[in-house]
């Protein structure tokens, strides 16, 4: 059975609980876990890059559970409540302790759900904030749910995560069809991987990354070949180049 992690990233249990707790129900044919954020201790990320450079934190807290948490789960839903059209503080300093992850990310083509709540408005940009996440990460944007005090109650059609569980299976992460940006960003992530970093690189090449035109085996036409390749070679001269 696949398991589903579902992250409230509000310290509070109200609008944003009730709604992902509401969507935890439309989720009995997996195993899931629910967890709140407030209820870890999470410090805030120092910039140290040691994470990056030699494979560890060292900052002692909690945030490695919740982290270790979402890269065992097979997809994952992340909702928050906004504030001044951003997610939540906490929410974003578990983010930020994940840095490592534009580099060597463990969500490589899970499916990921968001899920906003406001009180008028400010969702737009929070959504597109984690659209961007979702991006560095590699994974599957599964599509997102918003809700305002005007539509809070309203029915959350079982539709509306079919495309999450969809991409929950395996197999069906073939068909998947990744956007221009998506192939640009996983090359931008390949040069740095293969010219910057040695733990990258050992990654990347560990993965089997470097020899492929996308994270995985997907729907990619000649054109979107055709531009990651370019792109990448552009790039790694830029890149090299510098280096001398």
């Amino acid at each position: 059975m696949k398991n589903v992690l579902i992250i409230n990233g509000s310290i509070r249990k109200k609008a944003t609980f009730s709604l992902l707790k509401r969507i935890e129900s439309l989720l009995d044919d997996y195993e899931v876990t629910f967890l709140n954020i407030k209820d870890f201790d999470i410090k805030p990320c120092i910039g140290c890059e040691n994470c990056m450079r030699e494979g560890t934190c060292n900052i002692k807290d909690e945030a490695n559970i919740l982290l270790t948490k979402i890269s065992d789960s097979d997809g994952v839903i992340i909702g928050s409540p906004v504030y001044l059209r951003q997610i939540s503080g906490y929410l974003k300093v578990l983010i930020d302790r994940g840095c490592v992850w534009y580099h060597r990310s463990p969500l490589v083509g899970k499916p990921v759900f968001f899920v906003t709540t406001t009180q008028v408005t400010g969702s737009s940009a929070a959504i597109r904030y984690f659209n961007d996440l979702s991006v560095q990460w590699g994974t599957i944007n599964a599509g997102h749910i918003s809700r305002n005090m005007f539509n809070l109650e309203k029915i959350i059609e079982k539709e509306s995560l079919n495309k999450f569980k969809h991409y929950l299976e395996d197999r069906n992460k073939r068909n998947y069809k990744p956007t221009i940006r998506q192939i640009i960003e996983f090359n931008t992530q390949k040069v740095l991987g293969v010219n910057i970093l040695p733990l990258d690189m050992v990654y990347w090449e560990d993965k089997g990354y470097v020899d492929k035109p996308y994270f995985y085996d997907c729907k990619m036409n000649v054109f979107k070949r055709l531009i990651g390749a370019s792109y990448y070679k552009l790039l790694t001269y830029f890149i090299t180049k510098n280096k001398r």
